[in-house]
């Protein structure tokens, strides 16, 4: 079997990557759609609030049932105060979702890897036709 490159092995982990138990959560794998919400929302903006807040929209958009989640993501200020209503609830202490940040930055790279071009394809993969 030809040994994968760094990029192949995260989009090949991206695609089959299920849900995980971190903490009291379990986090469902980064897609198409929570990346949606989360750009849509501006979460990765450095205007959208500190990293606490950062961190627990990712946490909550990964974690929270997708029908609450719909019934506040298109309004910027239900969604902020649902985010807000989520801190109060499930984070007690401001270092509280420390555990999380690496799990986050990891979804973010892991799905962008496993939607994108290996930019060093191993000698025998095939070419993109993208």
């Amino acid at each position: 079997m030809t040994e994968l490159t760094d990029d192949e092995e995260l989009r090949h982990q991206g695609m089959t990557d299920g849900k995980k138990k971190k903490g009291k959560f379990v986090l469902r794998p980064m897609t198409g759609l929570s990346l949606s919400w989360l750009q849509r929302n501006k979460v990765f903006d450095d205007d959208f609030g500190d990293p606490t807040s950062k961190t627990a929209a990712f946490v909550y958009l990964h974690s929270e049932d997708k029908e609450t989640i719909r019934s506040v993501v298109n309004n910027k200020t239900e969604f902020l105060n649902a985010v807000d209503d989520w801190i109060e609830k499930h984070v007690p202490y401001h270092t509280g979702l420390n555990q999380y940040v690496e799990i986050m930055n990891d979804s973010m790279n892991t799905y962008l890897a496993a939607s994108s071009t290996a930019l060093n394809p191993s000698p025998k993969s095939p070419a993109s036709k993208n």
